[in-house]
């Protein structure tokens, strides 16, 4: 039997790099996926390359919505629950980055930064926390970054939005430690994606977002022994 038979999860930002990664190792171990974003016509890519695995019973369905609208994170978690009566895995991975200093950077593209990375992350996490508490089980991933623990040049409002996503994890981790949840941030250095190149930051060496995928599968796992709320550096 695969690892995460019969598993729902809901991965955002899964219609390219780390969350269209996620959501193939995910599916590839039995789990249904449920991918949001705002492009539509990358989800639908991605759910293609889930279907093209081959993987009896998993299913991908493929949502357009942006993190930062709770009618959005509502309808997909709507939708999830609708179809597969349960939300085992919730993969808080949209994000956007800026490389700008601090001096000039605008409050309206400080806001915006804030509200997706963080807030997102916390609007998706009050959805999916009631049902994972009733079902008494669940794992949350919130995708922060070494910029989560190290601020650098030129991107504190990145750097700020990620530290609070650790932040949040490790409070959220205490929280849900007697209703069988577990709660994680991942925090690695450059992967190669979109959103790192357009930065122009090193490039090498870079993680493959299959990388950052195996990891997330890792933590998903029944076998994951890594204690909850722990926010992991690689």
């Amino acid at each position: 039997m695969l690892k995460l038979d019969g598993m729902c999860a809901i991965v955002t930002g899964g219609g390219r790099g780390i969350g269209r990664a996620t959501a193939l190792a995910l599916a590839s171990q039995g789990c249904n996926v449920v991918i949001c974003s705002r492009t539509a016509s990358e989800l639908q890519k991605a759910a293609a390359e889930v279907k093209k695995l081959g993987i009896p019973r998993v299913e991908c369905i493929a949502i357009e919505a942006d993190v930062t609208e709770k009618k959005d994170i509502l309808r997909v978690v709507s939708r999830a629950m609708h179809r597969f009566k349960r939300i085992d895995v919730l993969v808080n991975n949209a994000g956007i980055a800026l490389m700008k200093p601090l001096e000039t950077t605008t409050e309206k593209e400080w806001d915006k930064i804030i509200k997706t990375n963080l807030g997102g992350t916390f609007l998706f996490i009050s959805a999916v926390l009631p049902h994972m508490v009733e079902q008494e089980s669940g794992v949350i991933i919130n995708m922060s970054s070494f910029e989560g623990k190290h601020g650098i040049p030129g991107m504190a409002a990145y750097s700020a939005s990620k530290f609070g996503v650790v932040g949040l994890t490790e409070s959220l981790a205490e929280e849900v430690a007697e209703d069988g949840i577990r709660v994680y941030a991942i925090c690695p250095r450059g992967v190669d994606t979109k959103m790192y190149r357009s930065l122009r930051l090193p490039t090498e060496p870079m993680l493959m977002p299959e990388d950052v995928a195996k990891r997330i599968a890792y933590l998903v796992s029944p076998e994951c022994k890594i204690q909850s709320g722990s926010a992991i550096d690689f």
